[in-house]
């Protein structure tokens, strides 16, 4: 029999990435003392990551990769604006995890390429970047967390208000008994987004590599734009994808972890654009004495994002703050804004008990912005090997509460009983189908990472 060579082994094997992990584990960092990485996926959000990393002397990009060569170029301008060299473009991301000189994969693709582009980085022996959402389903979450441990990696989620100083105070305020017992939570994703647009299906285009494009999720018929946003096997839906970071963010405040129950209720009610994904939702999670309520719409044109806010002194406009949490306790009221809009608490006299400047203050943040500290965080626990703000558990914990409203939905809006210690649905045949997304072979996530 021919005799095979490391690199196609792995890229014939997806499990075979487990070679290299004791490589990656010996090795220093670079001779520069350099944190290498390699970014997967530079599309629009690719680059905003580039953008952020490129201003660290301490990194060093070199590779870009994309399933798209057409990618290549924009974002390579990035690099070579913020650090005067050009990064080596590779098509396929295992080329990557070929490289023992690569310390830390970024991994910015959609939603599809998450879980098992995170497992294989794993195996692989290298950390990991990944942006939200995490999953495409609870099963995938758990084994990218049982790869990140078996490893011994450092795995960080894109949920960047973690790593902002005034959620940190504003978590504290919360476990200092100051609010009170705490027996409500409200989580808000409520704006304005348009139709999915779906093209006329068209001859697949030089340079991209739609086999791998498509990856896990099923290789229909290719289509220019995001089409795929409207489907359960490419996405968890915009809603989910967009408030994922506020139920992150009350997880971190009320520390909660698993709900005994959930019961969404809505459906898609504005937009006849032919999405699988409801266009307004309203979830309602039991934690004995706590309920939390989750309401997002698509089709509110009055709610305001915080993402800038021109007076630093001020604070946002709340009943028209689009992605706010709010936190009802027995002593006070806590409002906490997304996007750096700061938190304030009220007391019953209406008078503000408590108030922090907005995290767009320039003394708030060290390094500029929320994604720079971010990334702060992720640089400094590779060099410790520490876990993160936005640890993968942490993260998975919060995406499962995203999941589990969207199975609600899936299964006629029924309220369900769910186990956290078995990630299951108590004795409901029909809801534990979704605990597991439909994966394409050979890109299939391993029952043993």
């Amino acid at each position: 029999m021919k005799s095979m060579n490391r690199r196609e082994f792995l890229r014939g094997s997806i499990g075979a990435a487990t070679t290299f992990t004791v490589l990656s584990q010996g090795k220093s960092l670079a001779a520069e003392n350099k944190v290498v990485l390699g970014i997967m996926g530079v599309g629009g959000r690719g680059r905003v990551l580039l953008r952020s990393l490129v201003k660290r002397p301490d990194v060093k990009i070199k590779y870009i990769c994309d399933a798209d060569t057409r990618c290549y170029g924009s974002a390579a301008e990035v690099v070579i604006e913020g650090h005067n060299y050009k990064p080596e473009f590779v098509q396929d991301f295992r080329k990557m995890l070929d490289d023992p000189e690569i310390d830390a994969i970024v991994i910015a693709t959609s939603d599809r390429w998450h879980a098992l582009g995170t497992i294989m980085a794993c195996q692989a022996g290298k950390d990991v970047y990944v942006e939200k959402p995490l999953s495409l389903s609870i099963w995938d979450g758990r084994k990218m967390v049982e790869a990140a441990r078996k490893y011994n990696r450092v795995v960080q989620v894109g949920t960047q208000t973690r790593s902002a100083p005034y959620a940190e105070k504003a978590a504290q305020y919360i476990r200092s008994g100051k609010l009170g017992d705490v027996y409500l939570a409200r989580v808000f994703l409520m704006q304005e987004s348009g139709r999915i647009q779906v093209a006329d299906v068209q001859r697949v285009p030089e340079g991209l590599d739609y086999d791998l494009w498509c990856g896990p999720s099923p290789m229909l018929p290719y289509r220019p734009g995001r089409w795929f946003w409207r489907l359960w096997d490419f996405y968890i839906g915009y809603i989910m994808a967009d408030m994922i970071h506020q139920v992150d963010l009350v997880r971190y405040l009320i520390g909660k972890e698993y709900p005994d129950t959930v019961c969404n209720a809505g459906g898609v009610y504005n937009f006849d654009d032919g999405r699988e994904q409801p266009d307004t939702q309203f979830a309602t999670f039991e934690f004995g004495k706590l309920t939390l309520l989750a309401e997002a719409s698509l089709w509110s044109p009055y709610m305001h994002r915080i993402v800038h806010l021109k007076d630093k002194t001020k604070f946002p406009d709340w009943p028209f703050c689009a992605t706010k949490v709010e936190i009802c306790g027995t002593k006070g009221f806590m409002c906490f804004g997304r996007h750096g809009g700061g938190w304030q608490v009220f007391e019953g006299d209406r008078s503000i008990r408590q108030s922090r400047a907005v995290v767009s203050e320039p003394a708030a943040l060290k390094f500029g912005s929320i994604i720079d500290e971010h990334f702060e965080d992720f640089i400094s626990c590779i060099r410790t090997r520490r876990r993160p703000k936005a640890d993968i558990e942490e993260a998975h914990l919060s995406m499962l509460l995203c999941h589990l409203a969207n199975i609600s939905y899936r299964v006629g809006n029924r309220k369900l009983k769910f186990n956290g210690a078995t990630e299951r649905f108590v004795n409901d045949t029909e809801a534990n189908k979704y605990l597991k997304a439909n994966y394409r072979k050979p890109w299939i996530v391993p029952e043993k990472v």
